[in-house]
């Protein structure tokens, strides 16, 4: 057993060497070798047979890009490279699909404002702003006012705040969600109070 890992670690090895070298015929050994691996680990996630081969096909590209550019620092660990790349690819499609068809939604949800808005309009938001302005200033808690006036309507960068009122970015992340959850509240009982 031992033989046969030190014979593929010694394989991997001397074809990470031969593309490197400009060898075509190590490329079309590397495809060969690990196709089918790539194929089964993007279909696994992914139905759409285009999207896959497309997938499949930018795994490979990468792949000898980072090989030729003698990115590949542990070339005995082809194989699991090469798995990670598959891996990745795949989560990035979704990441994007997830991103684009969240972007789509919004687009649909928020009509393009007219560029000139009407006096109506202009009058609307004065009166929002003002309310909000006004909410924030009813807030019994003054860090809830700092955070929410700070990331929100100075915007702020989060490292800075985290760092002038002593929060670490998960403490942050909590302190924020609970200041909009209490401005929200506030905001709210004042629209049903006007």
């Amino acid at each position: 057993m031992e033989t046969g890992v030190r014979i593929d670690t010694l394989a991997q090895v001397d074809l990470v060497s031969r593309i490197r070298s400009g060898n075509r015929q190590a490329e079309a050994e590397l495809v060969e070798r690990y196709s089918r691996g790539v194929m089964i680990i993007i279909c696994r996630e992914v139905r759409s047979t285009a999207v896959a081969e497309d997938l499949h096909q930018e795994t490979f590209r990468i792949i000898l890009e980072k090989i030729r550019q003698g990115d590949i620092r542990e070339p005995e660990r082809l194989s699991g490279f090469v798995c990670g790349v598959a891996r990745n690819l795949t989560i990035d499609y979704f990441r994007r699909a997830a991103r684009q068809e969240s972007m789509a939604e919004i687009e649909e949800a928020m009509p393009l404002p007219h560029p000139a808005p009407d006096q109506l309009q202009e009058l609307l938001q004065k009166e929002k702003a003002d309310l909000v302005r006004q909410v924030l200033k009813e807030m019994p808690n003054e860090r809830d006012i700092q955070v929410l006036y700070r990331f929100y309507l100075a915007d702020e960068d989060k490292e800075q705040v985290c760092a002038e009122l002593g929060l670490s970015s998960l403490h942050f992340n909590l302190v924020l969600h609970r200041a909009r959850e209490r401005f929200k509240e506030l905001y709210e009982r004042a629209m049903r109070g006007r």
